[in-house]
């Protein structure tokens, strides 16, 4: 196991380095090349004089492999992510301010969807082809299918003007678990995020236990005269929580991607909000960073479920020792 996990950690690091290379060459490539940043810091005073003065004094000017060295070093030795030109802070600050709140959003909505999507796909599963079934499947498909910002919109629309009233934008300028002491809240967010991930999930889990119902071992325990719940609960879902972990691992970069866009439509600080003004800006360093942590968050949400994987299925660990 620790030698699995050690090779997954070296693969992880070459991948992590392939991201921040292609992250730290993409700004070459937008209008005004790497200088962009200049442009936006001077505004009306950007003359070529003072854009190359600008350039010089933060290393603009320096080559493509000098500066990605420096940032390599500044990251690998320090924790330096660098410092937003725009708003006169280190990244790891502004990183430090924002991400909790927006990981306290993602986990919410994560603990949420796995407390409903897999009950609700083994019962999908175990009534299959009837009215609920067809039911909960139309919903998961509309659910599926809409874009995160129109199931928003709707949501702010039927409890921020229409029938049960909720607040519909949580709280700003607050801790990061100001969700916990003020959870009414969150509820719209929450649930907005919640809902678009137990659409997926609950239909992955439905095929998998149909899949599953149908192996040779299910029948011989049927015949052996196991009762359907127990068919169900200690054969089916027991061996179709392996693909579900690792859907689950997956899902942390998805969770964290439609809080951005959540966060900007219920007006939550977060670092959705962070992104969308870093984009604007064109502060560079925010991005890379942002982007950086975001590719780490995915880098570990595999791992993760890799590693829980070969604890869910013994079969995994058996052939790895063969």
């Amino acid at each position: 196991m620790f030698a699995y996990i050690a090779r997954r950690l070296i693969q992880s690091a070459i991948v992590l380095f392939i991201i921040i290379v292609i992250t730290f060459t993409l700004p070459y490539f937008q209008p005004n090349g790497i200088f962009a940043p200049a442009y936006t810091a001077l505004g009306s005073r950007s003359s070529p004089h003072n854009v190359l003065v600008w350039a010089t004094q933060h290393g603009l000017t320096q080559n493509y492999f000098t500066r990605l060295l420096h940032y390599l070093s500044q990251l690998v030795f320090h924790l330096n992510l660098g410092h937003s030109y725009k708003q006169s802070l280190s990244v790891n600050s502004i990183i430090g301010l924002y991400v909790p709140r927006t990981l306290w959003l993602a986990l919410s909505a994560l603990i949420l969807t796995v407390l409903i999507a897999i009950p609700l796909g083994i019962f999908q599963a175990s009534r299959r082809n009837t009215v609920a079934d067809y039911a909960a499947t139309g919903t998961a498909f509309v659910l599926y299918a809409m874009p995160a910002f129109l199931l928003c919109i709707l949501v702010i629309d039927a409890f921020g003007f229409h029938g049960p009233h909720l607040p519909i934008s949580p709280p700003s300028g607050v801790a990061p678990w100001a969700i916990f002491t003020d959870p009414v809240a969150f509820i719209l967010p929450v649930g907005c995020l919640t809902l678009l991930s137990v659409a997926a999930l609950s239909r992955f889990m439905r095929g998998t236990v149909l899949e599953v119902l149908v192996q040779d071992y299910v029948r011989t325990a049927r015949a052996k005269g196991c009762s359907p719940r127990r068919v169900l609960w200690r054969h089916a879902f027991r061996n179709a929580l392996g693909p579900i972990v690792t859907i689950l691992g997956l899902s942390i970069p998805g969770l964290i991607g439609g809080a951005l866009i959540i966060e900007d439509v219920f007006n939550y600080s977060g670092l959705g909000v962070q992104t969308i003004n870093a984009a604007l800006q064109v502060d560079v360093p925010t991005i890379l960073g942002i982007t950086l942590l975001v590719a780490i968050f995915t880098l570990l949400g595999n791992l993760m479920a890799d590693v829980a994987l070969s604890l869910v299925d013994p079969r995994i660990r058996i052939e790895g020792k063969q």
